[in-house]
């Protein structure tokens, strides 16, 4: 099976509709949810770095074939529908 990409037959797409926001009140008591203060501690704990996503983008950028030329065409199309004059 092959799938050839043709930007013309994508349909632009509209919000159907809107939801309503309900807006909760600032007071609410979050000690009430149990186990809440292990989670802060383990958000305060967490790295800004994962070292195995840095290797693997390492990897990717080291590659003279990533991206893919197909890829690249594929952007480059999108982009040219795009341009505003």
């Amino acid at each position: 099976m092959e799938i050839e990409f043709n930007p013309s037959r994508v349909p632009k797409v509209e919000p159907s509709q809107t939801a309503a926001r309900t807006n909760a009140p600032a007071s609410a008591d979050q000690s009430s949810v149990p186990g809440i203060a292990a989670l802060q501690d383990k958000l305060k704990n967490l790295s800004d770095v994962r070292p195995e996503k840095v290797a693997y983008a390492q990897g990717l950028v080291s590659d003279a074939k990533y991206p893919p030329d197909d890829v690249l065409d594929r952007i480059a199309v999108l982009l040219a529908i795009n341009v505003k004059q």
